[in-house]
């Protein structure tokens, strides 16, 4: 079987989860952009939507059909090459409506596992748990007679953990999707030493098909993103720490997360980043890590957030959970005191923190800059004056910047990434930073 022919019939596992559902709609696509390929004209194309509940799977399906809809719209020109010998369809709506129904045709939603044991390629994206992952792999493996490769999105746990576990004899590929998939360009790829050859041809096509970009990392707990992003979270919490001896606990949380937000030009706080993964997650990654890792990757201030029912997250329609904020219309609008297990106002404590910080460097947003062309310039003349500055905000970015310098530069070293240029690459496409952690604005 060739690697495109597996195309032909795939399972995606956890279809109907944030993950899941946006690495179903990228299978749907590449499908149905190869059944108008020379050789695959005319060949049935099968995508098994697997999970837990039929409510979820029928949310799904809504789901999917107007994501599909939305990118076929805007995708007409690419829609009518595809389209060409079907010259019945000429209006725009009827390729359109042609190119739905035949996607939407190729997915089956099922809550059976028994249906992927006819697929050639697996793509996994269920709960973060190994013991859990590696059952469900074993039994699709032991009860499939086509071989079948896998493509975990596991975000922290070893590929060769999942490899042994369930006795897959090396097809299976480390394959993580950054959130939300259909839009994100990075993968972050772990290739199994002495796995199979043909997943690496598989992930390379699927990734050019569907303009994605590759990112590699070695098999180690948590791979390069979350192998820097756990490790920012500890640093953050430390600081959190260190100003609640002259702030509040409400002041100081925010206090971090402007620091990491504003004066490092970030889309978002690393407080504020945690409550949209989730803080339960975070935990959970972090435990992976530390099973399996010479250092303590644990924080205690997570478990009491936990402990007291403080989890972050996202609602299924995509608002955001309470968490270490509250949302008013999407923004940040109140943040937590953890003391006193309540939320202030930041309206209430924004003019403490501007004159604590005292920041005078003029600061660009992370908005403004992302969409400069004089990006570069700006963000150089921003942080020469930032590092010449005596501030306590500019001391604190300062730290800052060097400690993330250091995580980057230690993931290197300790041989997680082969380049501290892959760090960069990672946080720069993965979390939509301007800059990698590992640059010359700081010493």
């Amino acid at each position: 079987m060739s690697h495109l022919d597996r195309f032909r019939n795939v399972s995606v596992l956890g279809a109907a989860g944030k993950m899941g559902s946006g690495i179903l709609l990228l299978n749907v696509l590449h499908a149905a952009k190869l059944m108008h390929h020379g050789p695959y004209i005319g060949e049935t194309f099968v995508i098994n939507a697997v999970d837990q509940s039929f409510e979820r799977l029928q949310g799904l399906m809504d789901y999917l059909n107007a994501q599909l809809l939305k990118w076929a719209e805007k995708n007409i020109v690419e829609l009518r090459k595809l389209y060409v010998n079907r010259p019945h369809l000429i209006d725009n709506k009827d390729i359109i409506e042609a190119f739905v129904f035949e996607s939407m045709s190729m997915v089956k939603p099922s809550i059976n596992l028994e249906v992927t044991y006819h697929s050639g390629l697996v793509f996994e994206a269920i709960i973060e748990d190994e013991d859990v992952k590696s059952e469900v792999l074993k039994k699709i493996n032991d009860n499939n007679p086509h071989q079948p490769l896998f493509l975990s999105n596991t975000s922290a746990i070893p590929i060769e953990v999942l490899n042994k576990k369930a006795g897959l004899g090396g097809r299976i590929i480390g394959c993580h999707f950054y959130n939300p998939p259909a839009v994100q360009k990075l993968i972050e790829v772990v290739v199994l030493k002495n796995g199979n050859d043909d997943l690496s041809k598989i992930v390379d096509d699927f990734a050019r098909q569907m303009d994605k970009q590759i990112v590699y990392s070695n098999d180690v707990a948590g791979f390069v993103g979350n192998g820097f992003f756990m490790r920012e979270i500890l640093y953050a919490v430390t600081l959190f720490n260190t100003l609640k001896k002259d702030l509040s606990a409400a002041e100081a949380l925010l206090a971090v997360d402007q620091v990491s937000h504003d004066l490092l030009v970030r889309p978002m706080g690393i407080f504020q980043l945690m409550g949209y993964v989730g803080i339960d997650v975070c935990s959970l990654i972090m435990r992976v890590m530390n099973a399996y890792l010479d250092e303590t990757v644990h924080s205690p201030f997570i478990d009491d957030l936990l402990a007291k029912g403080f989890k972050g997250g996202q609602n299924a329609d995509g608002t955001q959970k309470d968490g270490f904020f509250k949302y008013d219309k999407g923004r940040p609008a109140e943040v937590l005191d953890i003391d006193t297990q309540s939320y202030v106002p930041i309206s209430d404590i924004n003019a403490k923190l501007k004159s604590y910080l005292s920041v005078k460097a003029k600061a660009y947003s992370w908005s403004q800059l992302s969409r400069s062309k004089y990006k570069e310039q700006h963000l150089n003349d921003y942080f020469q004056e930032l590092m010449q500055e005596q501030s306590k905000g500019a001391q604190l970015a300062r730290e800052y910047m060097k400690a993330m310098k250091n995580i980057g530069e230690r993931l290197h070293h300790e041989g997680v990434t082969n380049s501290v240029e892959n760090v960069n690459e990672v946080m720069m496409k993965g979390f939509y930073y301007l800059y990698g952690p590992v640059n010359n604005y700081i010493d």
